[in-house]
């Protein structure tokens, strides 16, 4: 199966603009794989945010042309 020219763009974005001044600090590459795995079990990461925490919806209209 060949690339696709997105997949082409993306290789070639990821090989060259992102990860040039390397991965970061390794305190912060293991804070983010706990975070990880603290999103991924859905049982723990419900009680992250109270039941009652205030969630507001704004809907901007979009108009097509």
């Amino acid at each position: 199966m060949g690339l696709s020219r997105l997949d082409v763009l993306y290789r070639r974005l990821l090989l060259t603009k992102l990860f040039i001044q390397g991965w970061g600090k390794p305190e912060d590459l293991k804070r983010i794989f706990e975070f990880r795995k603290i999103i991924g079990n859905r049982e723990r990461c419900k009680d992250l945010v109270p039941r009652d925490y205030p969630v507001f919806i704004d809907k901007i209209p979009v108009y097509c042309t």
